[in-house]
């Protein structure tokens, strides 16, 4: 898909049925209450048999329009943007202004319309039209119901489509975000790792030395008001020494290479997104697997023996 036309998804999307629609996003969606949403609106779609089935339709997806923008846009993170102008007397921000920050966060309009080439106004109109469809939905009236299977089906494919399209913008808008400088930020993970002791594999043996990093995947972990957060997750191969060096020579020590997967955040300010030298990564390597399997069968987390 093209970045600057993350609204379109249609001619992809006609061979699919609702039901798959749904089942893809499902697989999308940020967090396990998003996901019971989806799927109360599968269900809601699925009994044919009840008139109001666009109805229940339309209550599920508009819970999870709202869920979505106090978790991908609260009202006092958009308000602390530098974009951010008052639209409404209460001073709060619109509906549409919280689109927009779930999509780009506090980057400006002009640095991702010309700099990513990502471009959020279509989706904006599509996303208002959807959610205020679940509204008339939610508070529709005898006289207005949509009874036609046919035309509850449109309505519903029109919302899924415009949910696949903000989850599509906010993929292209932070995958634009990395891609210059992807590179840089996998050095400067490696970099981290191997100019430092790292704490949590030291306290596992006596020594320690870092073999190789690895660095499988880099994202936009977060954009914020002010700020933007690349992780960059991978595993680095070390070896674990138990007992000193004279140990280890008179075969009285032991050596074990052992892979720990690790993720390194490196924040910086959105003023300049893609200017590292004063970033300082802050990373953390998973040794959980590793206390698990040296953990005696009978530990008890209180130290309390289960026998007791």
């Amino acid at each position: 898909m093209e970045r600057n036309d993350v609204s379109d998804r249609s001619l992809d999307m006609q061979e699919e049925t609702l039901d798959d629609r749904i089942i893809a996003l499902k697989t999308r969606a940020a967090d396990d209450y998003s996901q019971a949403c989806l799927e109360g609106a599968r269900r809601a779609l699925t009994d044919h048999d009840n008139p109001l089935r666009l109805n229940f339709f339309a209550t599920a997806m508009r819970i999870l329009f709202e869920h979505m923008m106090e978790t991908l846009a609260p009202n006092d993170d958009v308000a602390r943007t530098s974009w951010f102008k008052p639209e409404q007397k209460s001073g709060k921000p619109t509906r549409g202004q919280r689109v927009v920050y779930a999509i780009q966060g506090g980057l400006t309009e002009t640095f991702v319309t010309q700099e990513l080439r990502v471009d959020p106004r279509p989706l904006r109109k599509r996303l208002l039209e959807a959610f205020d469809a679940c509204s008339n939905r939610v508070h529709e009236r005898e006289h207005n119901v949509i009874a036609d299977p046919g035309e509850q089906d449109a309505v519903a494919e029109a919302i899924l489509a415009a949910l696949a399209s903000l989850f599509d913008a906010i993929r292209d808008c932070r995958a634009a975000v990395v891609e210059p400088i992807a590179e840089t930020l996998d050095e400067a993970a490696v970099d981290a790792l191997l100019s430092e002791t790292i704490l949590e594999v030291d306290e596992l043996a006596t020594h320690h030395s870092i073999q190789e990093v690895y660095v499988d995947k880099t994202i936009v972990h977060a954009i914020g008001p002010d700020t933007i957060t690349y992780r960059s997750t991978g595993s680095v191969d070390v070896i674990l020494q138990f007992g000193s060096n004279s140990d280890i020579r008179n075969d009285m020590g032991a050596e074990i290479e052992q892979s720990f997967p690790f993720a390194c955040d490196i924040e910086v300010p959105l003023s300049e997104p893609w200017n590292l030298e004063w970033a300082e990564p802050r990373y953390g390597v998973d040794v959980s697997k590793w206390r698990d399997a040296m953990r005696p069968d009978d530990f008890e987390p209180d130290g309390i023996n289960s026998d007791d």
